[in-house]
């Protein structure tokens, strides 16, 4: 592969605890690896197989990146994805205007102005893991996605350290479900979920787009048509694969607990009081949560 350094200028604050700790709550072995100053994952790029790097130097409040690709053309859309990766080209300043003077939210956007929301590279892999984390925790959910990894995924040329697998394609999870027997262990958890894992992979082989090339409202409502889909599942695409800075997961129970808790009533399942910004209100609830030993 051909290792490329990258530049990655962005306007600060950048709040790295807090991007290293998202990160590492959700890492997948195989296609990812994470240690204090250092996050990889693999990507389907045009040309072939990459590995996307963030680089975290210890006391300083930057980033630095690399990028292995299997043919050099593909360095523009490798750094794109690398940027989505840690909500790079979002200006914060933004985001403490839109929500900094919110009656309870705006103390912990004042406080914590570099908290970002990272992106997936792909939405299929977004969705996927979504559905996978349906009524488990997210250890529950990374154990099931790297047995996924490991027997659907394609071995990369030369591994990048820890990263030796592609996220299966939507054709590789739905042959999955070919055999009873393989469908059977790789996919082991409830019946309905393992139905909508191999709907969604054939929908998005029939041609679904969580990828941008439609609008969001449009993926949005092709993602409600699969069965066992839900709003959780989409509004969640939205924010981490579409980019929306306006996406709400209100039926998640670690936000609505941690917007009740702050807000001293019942908390609105559509956060519009939010709006434009529900993506980002949705994070500094989810850092808050977890700051506090709630999530």
């Amino acid at each position: 592969m051909h290792l490329v350094e990258v530049a990655l200028p962005f306007t600060p604050p950048l709040d790295g605890e807090a991007l290293w700790a998202y990160l590492a709550a959700r890492t997948i072995a195989g296609v990812e690896g994470l240690d204090g100053v250092r996050y990889r994952r693999a990507v389907h790029l045009t040309s072939g197989p990459g590995v996307l790097e963030l680089h975290r130097p210890d006391g300083e409040a930057r980033l630095r990146g690399r990028v292995h690709l299997s043919e050099p053309v593909d360095r523009g859309e490798a750094e794109v994805l690398l940027r989505r990766t840690a909500d790079l080209d979002r200006d914060p300043a933004d985001v403490v205007a839109g929500l900094g003077e919110h009656p309870w939210l705006g103390p912990l956007v004042r406080a914590r102005p570099g908290l970002r929301a990272p992106q997936h590279p792909g939405g299929f892999e977004t969705a996927l893991r979504a559905v996978l984390a349906q009524q488990v925790s997210l250890s529950a959910a990374r154990t099931h996605t790297a047995r996924l990894v490991s027997a659907a995924g394609t071995r990369l040329p030369v591994p990048v350290g820890e990263v030796t697998h592609l996220f299966p394609t939507p054709a590789q999870v739905a042959a999955v479900g070919t055999d009873a027997g393989p469908e059977e262990s790789i996919l082991a958890m409830p019946a309905g979920r393992r139905r909508a894992v191999l709907a969604l992979a054939r929908a998005v082989v029939d041609g679904l787009d969580l990828d941008g090339g439609g609008s969001a409202d449009e993926a949005e409502a092709g993602l409600l048509a699969v069965p066992g889909i839900g709003p959780w599942t989409a509004q969640y695409v939205r924010m981490r694969a579409l980019g929306d800075p306006d996406a709400y997961c209100g039926t998640d129970l670690v936000l609505r607990r941690a917007a009740e808790a702050l807000g001293g009533g019942p908390a609105d399942p559509r956060g519009t009081e939010f709006a434009p910004w529900r993506t980002y209100a949705a994070h500094h609830l989810w850092r808050h949560a977890q700051l506090e030993g709630t999530r």
